[in-house]
């Protein structure tokens, strides 16, 4: 075997052993994720609940009504929903929710700052005008459970920084059996990235939230803006900043935090979604820089070692074991952590997205770092 094609077989293993040794860490935190106990009406804190919406006449008004319905002490929580330039019925429908619940406060947007992404600009306004310590923030397309905002309040303490939970990509109907199929690999792989969460921020390390569904101090968003001009990743900075200032992080690893958001209606969809998640890895933290170029490069060596076998084909050996090990951790933390959160799953799915998950990634993360997305109407590239 030629020297180069050595270098590359054994920079691939040692790849896979970093693999290996991040999935036993995030073991390692998950194991210690523990459904805490719900506190009684008078102990818990006063919370505002953060909604921005663009163009969501569809979803909006299930949204703020799940909120509505929150089992939580009417008198300790309120509601700021951000109408962020929209061109549809969002305005209407949420003038008309604020005019039956006191509880509800609506701002109109018209315009954003051209150098601030939309969807800090739009944040930054209900900050102003939230009166609470901590903020509660989640997305116009997202559906709560009774206890979701208890399971927050629960959690709020000194210490406590940010918190998160899990968001779940769901739909009910199918039309069709492909349908169905890719959608499914859609909820699996975002699911991927909640589980990965868990475990580091069991572990107190930050490396990412979900914006959709999540709790932090209010004053940790005015702090954490200093990178306004990233379009996507609000939600991270804020547990960046957190984890600077010595907080505490918590996964709200409760059965009632979970919420379920209206998937990518199309491939190209999930692909333009990830290219934009994919857009902020290098503007974040060392931790993250360094997990997300560990893995990014193991799985392109996934990609690219068998073409050496043009040149030796004993490297398909080798190409298969790493193979092997990733399909290994991976179903091995998917599969418990998947349980854990009571998703149910088909393993048919499970196997299908782990056949495309390597070159999904690398593709991604490749256009989210060198190429344009859209994201509400407008184009991107990784800033404004």
């Amino acid at each position: 075997m030629p020297l180069v094609l050595q270098i590359l077989t054994i920079s691939a293993f040692v790849l896979s052993a970093i693999y290996i040794i991040l999935i036993f860490f995030f073991y390692l935190g998950f194991r210690k994720l523990k459904s805490h106990e719900l506190k009684e009406d008078k102990d818990l804190p006063d919370l505002t609940v953060i909604v921005c919406a663009k163009d969501e006449e569809e979803h909006i008004e299930k949204t703020i009504n799940s909120i509505l319905v929150q089992d939580y002490p009417k008198n300790k929580y309120s509601i700021i929903a951000v109408n962020d330039r929209s061109d549809d019925k969002t305005p209407d429908l949420l003038n008309a929710l604020a005019s039956k619940n006191d509880n509800m406060k609506v701002i109109h947007i018209s315009d954003s700052p051209a150098d601030v992404s939309p969807k800090k600009n739009a944040i930054a306004q209900a900050i102003k005008l939230c009166e609470t310590d901590f903020v509660v923030a989640t997305d116009a397309d997202a559906v709560h459970q009774k206890l979701w905002l208890r399971s927050y309040g629960s959690l709020c303490e000194d210490k406590l920084g940010a918190a998160t939970a899990v968001s779940l990509f769901s739909k009910e109907k199918f039309d069709n059996s492909f349908e169905e199929t890719w959608q499914s690999m859609q909820t699996l792989e975002n699911l991927s990235h909640n589980v990965i969460i868990a475990g580091a921020m069991a572990n107190n390390i930050a490396i990412a939230a979900n914006g959709s569904n999540m709790l932090y101090r209010k004053d940790l968003f005015n702090k954490a803006s200093s990178r306004k001009n990233i379009v996507s990743g609000d939600d991270s900075d804020i547990i960046f900043e957190a984890e600077r200032q010595g907080y505490q992080l918590k996964f709200n690893s409760h059965p009632e935090a979970l919420v379920k958001l209206v998937p990518e209606d199309s491939i190209r969809g999930v692909i333009n979604q990830r290219m934009r998640w994919a857009s902020k890895t290098l503007k974040s933290s060392f931790s993250v820089i360094f997990l997300g170029l560990s893995v990014f490069f193991f799985y392109l060596s996934i990609l690219i070692l068998p073409f050496f076998a043009f040149v030796d084909p004993k490297v398909l050996i080798y190409w298969a074991g790493i193979v092997f090990i990733k399909a290994i951790c991976d179903f091995f933390y998917m599969t418990v952590s998947l349980k854990k959160f009571q998703v149910v799953y088909k393993f048919k799915h499970l196997f299908l997205m782990e056949l495309v998950h390597a070159p999904f990634i690398v593709w991604v993360g490749l256009r989210g770092t060198f190429g344009k997305f859209t994201w509400k109407g407008s184009t991107y590239k990784k800033t404004l």
